[in-house]
């Protein structure tokens, strides 16, 4: 019962960080924000935060690791197509558009590459390619390759306005992440 308690307290504690950067995100850029403020804000003290957050960037890397959170509840790996795994994360991406146009407006989506990557790594995404020709070696370079393609395509549709169709994103993206020439080859037949 001690322990629940504890854990509901971090918790709550987190939320408030969290809430408290969102917040001040919305009002100044990244680097002008000091972690007193951040504790200020959330009602803190410094030690709270480096108990939850070792530094600020990690802070941030929890906001997307929490929003990526929810896409993971959402997709089977064992039973999905890459394509409908993509067109959910789009409609994630919809769903949190706020937060997502903030992290893009104050330069923070340098941060969700690594997420994503490590998010690929730790989930066994790539066990099923096929594994004659696949040096295990390979495996984070193609999950930070993986997560280039998704960040950048998430990122280019933010600042043009959101307007593609999720479906057209999710064919895009599955030819740019598994067969770029075919990308290029529709393009110049089309």
């Amino acid at each position: 019962m001690q322990k629940e308690q504890v854990n509901s307290v971090a918790q709550r504690s987190q939320r408030a960080i969290a809430d408290a950067f969102l917040s001040l995100i919305r009002e100044r850029d990244f680097e002008e924000i000091s972690v007193t403020e951040i504790c200020k804000r959330a009602d803190v003290v410094r030690k709270t935060f480096y108990n939850r957050f070792p530094t600020k960037d990690a802070l941030v890397r929890f906001l997307i690791e929490d929003f990526t959170g929810g896409l993971e509840s959402m997709v089977d790996l064992t039973q999905m197509s890459v394509k409908e795994m993509l067109i959910i994360a789009f409609k994630v991406v919809l769903e949190n558009r706020e937060m997502l146009l903030l992290f893009h407006e104050r330069g923070l989506f340098r941060f969700a590459h690594q997420s994503i990557s490590d998010y690929i790594e730790r989930s066994n995404l790539l066990s099923g390619l096929p594994q004659t020709s696949l040096d295990e070696r390979m495996h984070p370079y193609i999950a930070a390759l993986i997560s280039a393609v998704l960040v950048s395509v998430i990122e280019t549709w933010i600042a043009r306005g959101m307007e593609e169709p999720v479906e057209f994103l999710a064919d895009l993206t599955e030819n740019l992440m598994f067969s770029p020439n075919s990308v290029f080859l529709h393009t110049a037949n089309g």
